[in-house]
């Protein structure tokens, strides 16, 4: 069986891709299918966020798993969840468990679930108008495939903490593996962005030990991690009329604010110090010894012994897809940017029956293609393309 529609990851872009399809595309259930290697949808996302401690997301109400965007809020109407507790400013941000709640209840409500299957995607390659997925369950095919990578799989490790990357002794915030300190403990957690915080605020309140935060720069405070004015129709049409890929991901880079934390996690950041809850260090990790069964970490300001180590330093600065997209690049002479970024058309269409979403469409949809917003983003467009 041939399928319409191949979507590869079963995170917010893609499982929202196929919501348009089902409800806007007019494509039957048997005609769709989702791969990931993960068992269910939105896994990585729910794993990830519950590890971080994450109370609140970042995003506004409107922006969520479904197209309809006052679909949360009547979701949390009918729920008797509409209450100060479940939202706070700026612009009625929700609850992680109203999102997660919701989200969940329009891939019920969809049947998105019964989309998903489990498998790793390792190549693609076009067979005339159809496109072969081989993956490790076997191979699969469709007229139109749906790239809808995360950057999960790119953790950026500093180049000190590299020696001990197998031995666990220091994670990664996204393995998701690890907790509070215990008593007698301590965890230092290592960056300065919303991550970082959210997880040494964790720690700090979750946790019977001690908990420090290393971070290098200042904080830098901005309520969402690109501005708001480039989910505006008016940003995007002049951000499409910019001819240079260059000049567009040097947009980019400057409308994103890496590495920012928000006000209220800014407040609860300091009102943590100033108990005593949480130590704030800033400065820079040189190196790291072996100090008994502990980790001493040299810095600009002195030697921290530590138990436990989490890396909060986020994704490695490149194109998410790895070799899959390397080879799909190399063997269909796919258009890309300098910096290796798919060069697709305004419908986000890189090749016949070959569409991206998330990262990978960034130099059409701009600063916000990997937010939540940015999966409506996208598949607006590609649905406007058929």
């Amino acid at each position: 069986m041939t399928l319409s529609w191949l979507i590869v990851g079963a995170g917010i872009h893609g499982m929202h891709a196929a919501l348009q399809f089902v409800t806007h595309g007019r494509v039957l259930h048997a005609g769709i299918r989702i791969l990931d290697p993960h068992e269910t949808p939105l896994d990585n996302w729910t794993s990830t966020t519950r590890a971080v401690g994450m109370s609140y997301l970042r995003s506004p109400s409107v922006h969520h798993l479904h197209w309809d965007q006052g679909s949360l809020n009547l979701f949390a109407r009918i729920q008797h969840r509409d209450n100060a507790a479940e939202y706070i400013p700026p612009y009625s941000r929700p609850s992680l468990s109203l999102f997660n709640a919701h989200a969940s209840h329009v891939i019920a409500k969809h049947r998105l679930d019964f989309l998903l299957e489990r498998a790793t995607v390792r190549s693609l390659r076009s067979a005339g108008p159809e496109w072969i997925a081989e993956t490790d369950q076997g191979a699969v095919r469709a007229h139109n495939v749906v790239l809808a990578l995360g950057r999960s799989g790119q953790p950026e490790w500093p180049q000190w903490a590299q020696p001990y990357r197998e031995t666990r002794r220091i994670v990664h915030a996204f393995d998701c593996s690890y907790a509070p300190p215990a008593s007698g403990e301590t965890a230092v957690v290592i960056g300065g962005g919303l991550t970082a915080v959210q997880i040494a605020t964790y720690f700090a309140r979750d946790g019977s030990g001690r908990t420090v935060l290393i971070h290098r720069h200042p904080f830098r405070v901005h309520d969402f991690d690109a501005d708001v004015g480039w989910m505006n129709p008016i940003h995007l049409r002049g951000f499409a009329q910019v001819p240079s890929w260059s000049e567009r991901r040097r947009i980019i880079g400057e409308a994103r604010h890496r590495g920012s934390i928000t006000t209220d996690m800014a407040a609860h950041l300091r009102d943590l110090q100033a108990e005593g809850h949480l130590d704030v260090i800033r400065s820079e990790v040189q190196s790291v010894l072996d100090r008994d069964a502990k980790l001493a970490l040299l810095t600009d300001a002195g030697t921290v012994v530590t138990d436990h180590v989490v890396l909060a330093t986020g994704f490695e600065r490149r194109r998410p897809g790895g070799q899959l997209v390397d080879s799909l690049i190399y063997d269909h002479g796919l258009p890309v940017a300098d910096d290796g970024y798919p060069i697709p058309s305004p419908a986000l269409r890189w090749a016949p029956g070959l569409y991206v979403m998330g990262a990978l469409a960034e130099l059409q949809v701009g600063p916000a293609a990997n937010n939540i917003i940015g999966a409506r983003l996208a598949a607006q467009r590609i649905l406007s393309g058929l």
